[in-house]
């Protein structure tokens, strides 16, 4: 059995979001989230993001998801 997991580019995150100047709670608006500490805890790599939110992510600033987001694929 395999497990994956999304690891977060954390620098490149935060400067493209900074680049383009949204704030956590921009970013959470755009991602259809409630709190802005949604996206902040993905910027942080303390929440791995779901595939949609990294696509989404990955749009708004037209980067590759490669750019942000790495698959890691670990055997259980």
């Amino acid at each position: 059995m395999f497990k994956e997991n999304l690891i977060v580019d954390t620098n490149e995150l935060k400067k493209a979001r900074e680049l383009k100047g949204f704030s956590y709670r921009d970013m959470s608006n755009f991602l259809g989230a409630k709190s802005s500490a949604t996206y902040y805890n993905i910027e942080t790599g303390k929440v791995e993001p779901k595939i949609g939110q990294a696509l989404k992510i990955s749009k708004l600033f037209k980067e590759p998801v490669t750019n942000f987001f790495k698959l890691k694929v670990q055997q259980q």
